[in-house]
């Protein structure tokens, strides 16, 4: 007899792209768009929630450092070695599992400054509508009782793992996703939004003096402030309350984008972006190139492959969120109708 598999109580949509893409701008309107819309065939109502990658932050005195072109040494909080990615993939896990949030987990990410969305209330209303008649409409057609899983929307500038890399850092991450959603952006872009920031709210004891770089570890990985990391991949207690230290401000110093946040954003990258001359990357053979070089050939960053699993926001970093939103929405519901 054929065993059936578990039904899982939450479908993941991962949002992802560039520091200032749009992520958590759209997370938050899919939310006004999904949360709480009526669900005629059970007579209830559809569960979301938002779930961001910046609670999964080290704490500061644990952010790695880098060393930039000009010799000056700085934290680097846009490497995967400042996210605690084993938290952050139990707590997938957790969320697919029981369909809710880990009592461990406490975001301070809505404690940061919110922008205007650029979509009107009318909109939102409209894309609500639809999803309320479609979930509760074609789901009642079919004959079936169905049921309707949590629906999460994570956003963070560090989601995806290359198709052919099983042992990538973010393998655990991506593999958690069931639908993953790029927003790529323009450099020019991320520049004028990320500077026009005034900081972001972290946890933990402010950084003490620099001890060694990555460049000096020698790993690349931006792995670099000689300290021992709190996880180690170890299971975390999810149940438990969240111990994370006392809260504190980080303001890019300037020049950070450049130094830091573009390049390795363009590196992390380099397996789905697709160079200013059309060449693709493919297996990873980026990864061997200069960064300078690198970012030299990608150029704006606004162009991506649509052949790895991952869905490309229209528009190529140029269409308005009210666009993004609309596409976004029929993905989700097409997907999300085809599991229940």
């Amino acid at each position: 007899m054929k065993m059936r598999k578990p039904v899982e109580k939450a479908v993941i949509i991962g949002i992802s792209g560039p520091s200032s893409s749009g992520k958590t701008t759209l997370a938050r309107l899919l939310q006004r768009v999904f949360c709480g819309v009526n669900l005629k065939a059970k007579d209830s109502r559809l569960n979301t929630f938002i779930i961001h990658e910046d609670d999964f932050y080290f704490p500061d005195d644990q952010i790695p450092y880098t060393t930039t072109a000009s010799g000056e040494k700085i934290q680097d909080w846009d490497t995967a070695s400042a996210i605690d990615i084993p938290f952050l993939s139990q707590a997938l896990h957790y969320v697919r599992e029981n369909g809710t949030l880990p009592p461990r987990l406490r975001s301070k990410e809505d404690q940061n400054d919110q922008t205007d969305s650029g979509v009107c209330d009318e909109v939102v209303q409209e894309l609500r509508d639809v999803v309320s008649s479609r979930l509760g409409g074609e789901a009642a057609g079919n004959g079936k009782d169905v049921e309707y899983p949590t629906i999460a929307f994570l956003e963070g500038f560090l989601l995806f793992a290359p198709p052919e890399q099983e042992q990538h850092v973010l393998r655990s991450v991506h593999d958690a996703i069931h639908l993953p959603l790029f927003l790529p952006a323009a450099y020019e872009l991320v520049k004028a939004r990320r500077e026009g920031r005034s900081g972001y709210v972290t946890v933990g004891p402010a950084p003490e003096p620099p001890v060694q770089t990555s460049a000096e570890k020698g790993d690349g990985g931006g792995d670099g402030d000689g300290k021992k990391k709190k996880s180690t991949g170890a299971e975390i207690d999810l149940e438990a309350e969240d111990d994370r230290p006392p809260q504190n401000f980080w303001v890019d110093p300037p020049g950070y984008v450049d130094d830091v946040v573009w390049p390795r954003y363009v590196t992390d990258h380099a397996w789905l972006l697709v160079a200013e001359d059309g060449d693709e990357e493919k297996n990873g053979k980026s990864q061997a190139l200069a960064e300078a070089a690198l970012v030299r050939r990608i150029g704006d960053g606004t162009r991506a492959r649509t052949d790895v699993g991952v869905e490309v926001a229209p528009g190529c970093g140029s269409a308005g969120m009210d666009v993004v939103l609309r596409w976004a929405v029929e993905l989700i519901l097409g997907y999300y109708l085809d599991r229940t």
